[in-house]
């Protein structure tokens, strides 16, 4: 028999334990009286002792950002979010997050359920049921087919994320890959303007869409940027931004489905679609430049996101405008910020020459290897997407994994006088 730790709202106790007994067979629920009392319990328990399931809650945390908690804090068996009307959206993001199974509860038949036991850890009554037997174990969703999302957020404006996305996905079109920049920057986004493309590409123009939008209304918001290159986003007008901010997730599943890398450019601040973005992510990357500010900066961030639910691991950090000849701030991740976990990368400064080339839509042509900043963005993306195991077979990106140059370096002023 084993032993599940369950929290939702009471009217949800019912249709939960039902869940439970198709999921599992031979088990026993047991109530949390509320989310920290979830997690302590289940953390306080051997590894793996308790599987866990969270419904629908009528207030306090969100239901996914608890159960991508608990997955995160690493000492569950296995962790179910169960809700009613479950989206391929909410699917995507919950897998992302850690989250072994979401469960439609609309769709749960009537006759199974487990066992509730009263005592000490039960928050209600028990409800007594004979043990159905169900399907046995927990069917994980299956997204090694999907795309990796990576993205790219800070605490302050002008650290260059922009930049960062901007050249990563160019860098990534050269080895191969079709790569889609999404820009999650709703308001005052300008990741297209990086390579002058034309068109509209307007996410607040989803909301007339009735329901959840099709690929179809979503492959006509793909601009192509540059070769091998698309993207997404933001809204045409700023005081739109907030009709885009639900969409979101089903933006992300979409491109992580049609493309084979994901990079996002995000807002200085959280908002819900950046919050989103963060809990679909298979790295999320705070970037920082090294000035004043920087690490309190970092630290707000990193905090905002463990407490979304991101894992720790899922975590990276990015020194922008790095000196080469400096060694690497490792002050920065520190336990107090969050960041103890977190790999440390670093983007050369390419000075101003680097802002004028991508004003003037220059990303691709910027992101030919021999620059210093090109390929200090390579060999961040190359090791990113090796420790996903996404790593293109190219050589430039094996190359740029190992952290070698790929030929002679080269100056910017030639690509400069050309954008003048």
């Amino acid at each position: 028999m084993s032993t599940w730790m369950v929290y939702c709202a009471e009217k949800s106790r019912e249709a939960l334990l039902r869940a439970l007994g198709v999921i599992d067979e031979g088990i026993t629920a047991c109530f949390a009286n509320g989310c920290d009392d979830l997690r302590e319990r289940v953390a306080c328990g051997e590894p793996g002792e308790y599987g866990v399931a969270v419904g629908p809650a009528s207030e306090g945390v969100s239901d996914i950002n608890l159960a991508a908690a608990v997955a995160n804090d690493g000492n569950a068996r296995c962790v179910v979010l169960a809700q009613e009307g479950v989206s391929g959206s909410l699917r995507s993001r919950a897998a992302r997050a850690g989250i072994d199974l979401v469960v439609d509860l609309s769709e749960i038949p009537e006759e199974p359920r487990a066992r509730s036991e009263a005592g000490p850890l039960d928050g209600g009554p028990g409800v007594p049921a004979p043990l159905v037997p169900a399907r046995r174990g927990i069917e994980l969703p299956d997204i090694s087919q999907r795309a990796p999302i990576l993205v790219v957020c800070s605490g302050r404006g002008g650290v260059g994320k922009t930049a960062v996305a901007s050249v990563a996905a160019c860098v990534a079109a050269r080895w191969g890959m079709r790569a889609c920049l999404v820009d999650l920057d709703l308001s005052c986004g300008n990741a297209r303007g990086c390579f002058g493309a034309p068109g509209k590409s307007d996410l607040a123009s989803l909301a007339s869409v009735d329901g959840v939008p099709g690929d179809d209304q979503l492959r006509r918001l793909c601009v192509s940027a540059a070769p091998g290159v698309s993207a997404m986003g933001p809204c045409d007008l700023p005081e739109t931004a907030e009709l885009a901010l639900p969409y979101a997730g089903a933006v992300l599943d979409f491109a992580a489905r049609e493309y084979d890398l994901v990079l996002v450019d995000t807002s200085t601040t959280f908002t819900d679609a950046v919050a989103q973005a963060a809990q679909m992510a298979d790295r999320l990357v705070i970037v920082s430049d090294g000035k004043t500010g920087s690490i309190s900066s970092v630290a707000r961030m990193s905090g905002l996101a463990i407490r979304l639910g991101v894992a720790r691991t899922k975590v990276a950090r990015l020194e922008n405008r790095a000196d080469p000849r400096e060694k690497t701030n490792y002050a920065l991740g520190r336990a107090e910020v969050g960041l103890e976990a977190a790999r440390v990368f670093r983007v050369f400064d390419g000075r101003q020459e680097v802002g004028d080339l991508l004003s003037s839509g220059q990303a691709y042509d910027l992101a030919e290897p021999g620059y210093p900043f090109a390929d200090s963005v390579a060999t961040f993306l190359a090791q990113l997407l090796q420790e996903l195991g996404r790593l293109p077979e190219h050589d430039e990106a094996r190359r740029a994994a190992e952290g070698t140059r790929s030929g002679r370096l080269r100056s910017l002023f030639g690509l400069r006088r050309e954008a003048r």
